[in-house]
């Protein structure tokens, strides 16, 4: 069972209950000791305060390394293992008391043990949480056990929204979504990944861009393997015109709800690259995708694209893994 660390919640409106009228109502923030961590926090916090929702903050405890085992000392192993224990415990205190001084939302702390990946992925499915806000790594003298990893394993393994933050200074802003570029691949796994963005479009009032990456067709050449045949040329014609007309449909959806979209059908033999280059044009404030997806298109939004965004874009990146295509 986890230790809980408790924010006082008295000036907090939506306090002691998931009072949220939005999807979003337990925000979860795995944390590492380490500010790289911490940057997490302030994107997490917005939502959470824009969407009435509850934060947590989860540590995994580290435990002191069996070096007294094997002096034959088990009782100095406890008390080290206890102090340190007691040591998280007041960082995490320290954290949550932080965030609802600053971001007067619901707040409560976790320390978990066992392995760092396998015991957050145990607590967010156990809390039941909507959304998981995490820096891709840390640094810091707890954060030995914190490497990219625990992100790869969260986003592969939890069907719960994992959204990636990649700091690129000491103190990020809040973060303000006012553009959100959804990649799309014509499935309705793909689709999946839409819910998502437009229920967190709606809490910022974001505008949503669609896009769709058309791969170019491989060159198809007659028996004696000199020519390319025409028909080459009316494949990429038919592709660009059904990913018009598939992402024209969607938008078209959307915007009978009252959301402004634009819609991208972008040629490119790299799916990621393409991805993150119409982010970068249309300076998007966050990328959405499925974790993969197969449709009458190409497959483009897999889980090798979804990684290589992450690794690539400086923007933030919000990984759906739907449970069911």
């Amino acid at each position: 069972m986890p230790t809980e660390v408790t924010g006082n919640w008295s000036s907090c409106p939506r306090a002691g209950g998931y009072m949220s009228t939005t999807p979003f109502r337990l925000i979860c923030v795995p944390l590492d000791g380490s500010p790289f961590a911490e940057q997490a926090l302030p994107a997490a916090a917005e939502i959470a305060r824009r969407a009435g929702a509850m934060l947590q903050l989860a540590l995994v405890h580290h435990p002191v390394p069996a070096l007294a085992t094997a002096l034959e000392v088990p009782e100095i192993e406890a008390q080290l293992d206890q102090e340190n224990r007691v040591r998280e415990q007041t960082y995490l205190s320290s954290i949550v008391e932080r965030v609802r001084m600053t971001a007067n939302v619901p707040v409560t702390g976790a320390l978990l043990d066992g392995a760092v990946a396998d015991a957050l992925q145990a607590h967010v499915e156990e809390a039941q949480a909507d959304l998981v806000v995490i820096t891709t790594h840390g640094r810091g003298p707890m954060s030995r056990f914190w490497l990219g990893s625990v992100a790869d394993h969260l986003m592969r393994r939890l069907h719960v929204p994992v959204l990636i933050i990649r700091p690129n200074g000491s103190t990020p802003p809040p973060i303000e979504l006012k553009t959100i570029l959804v990649a799309l691949d014509g499935s309705a796994f793909a689709e999946r990944a839409l819910e998502v963005a437009v229920a967190l479009g709606k809490v910022f009032g974001a505008a949503f861009g669609l896009v769709m990456v058309i791969e170019p067709p491989l060159p198809i050449a007659d028996p004696s393997g000199l020519a390319v045949l025409p028909a080459m040329a009316e494949t990429e014609k038919q592709l660009r015109s059904g990913a018009s007309r598939y992402l024209d449909g969607i938008a078209g959806r959307l915007r009978q709800e009252g959301h402004v979209v634009r819609t991208y059908a972008v040629e490119g033999p790299r799916a990621a690259e393409a991805i993150i280059a119409q982010a970068d044009v249309t300076d998007a404030d966050l990328i959405v995708l499925a974790s993969h997806g197969a449709g009458g298109f190409e497959r483009l939004v897999l889980g090798s694209v979804a990684d290589k965004v992450i690794r690539a874009s400086s923007h933030p990146t919000l990984i759906v893994r739907p449970t069911a295509a």
